[in-house]
């Protein structure tokens, strides 16, 4: 069940897979949810890069008419492909709560079909950071789907977590915990079993069992 219209994703998708070709990153939106539950996929990409891979990428866009520019407010580079959004974050220019250069020096990055994806517990944090910021919104409601599909799906390393949480001071426990107490259309989108009460209940307690 997709979120996005299909046509959207799947260009989305395609980019995605012209711009590794010729450009190293770590994808940590959207797509990386996809990448590791196969539940809904994305209609924007966001990605970490080096400093190095950046201006090469840059200066190939540019080649092709493509250009990016700096969001100075959000600190972040943008580009548009076909009308698909493409947000940048470089070690000097990222302002989310766990910052590209600390996931390139901590390698906190997996191979998944051919790309570099950032593993489910620094996700969590940066979807669960973005959720609190954007929660009455439609991308909100997409990031709750993220973040629940990556618990129920993944195997966290706890402890890992809990690390990450003290780190970069944020409670993943507690927002999860006020997510899985009001979400109710989310369910559906990886769940199939979401109009079973008993099984939704079930499945409730487990999320927050692989949080303990």
């Amino acid at each position: 069940m997709e979120l996005w219209n299909e046509t959207v994703v799947e260009k989305s998708y395609d980019i995605l897979n012209k711009i590794k070709e010729e450009l190293d990153f770590i994808i940590i939106g959207g797509w990386a949810s996809w990448f590791h539950t196969k539940t809904v996929k994305s209609k924007d990409i966001d990605i970490y890069v080096d400093f190095g891979d950046f201006f090469n990428f840059q200066k190939s866009l540019a080649n092709k008419g493509i250009f990016i520019s700096l969001n100075q407010k959000l600190k972040k580079y943008e580009s548009k492909i076909d009308d698909v959004d493409i947000d940048i974050y470089t070690p000097n220019y990222c302002d989310l709560i766990i910052p590209c250069k600390d996931v390139f020096f901590e390698k906190w990055f997996k191979k998944i079909d051919g790309f570099n994806v950032i593993l489910p517990e620094p996700f969590l944090i940066l979807k669960l950071k973005a959720e609190e910021n954007r929660s009455g919104t439609i991308k909100g409601f997409k990031d709750r789907i993220d973040i629940l599909a990556m618990i129920h799906k993944s195997d966290l390393d706890r402890k890992f977590l809990s690390e990450i949480e003290k780190r970069y001071k944020f409670d993943a426990k507690g927002r999860v915990s006020k997510i899985i107490r009001t979400a109710k259309k989310e369910f559906e989108y990886f769940f199939p079993e979401y109009q079973n009460l008993r099984l939704l209940k079930k499945l409730k307690l487990d999320l927050m069992k692989k949080l303990d």
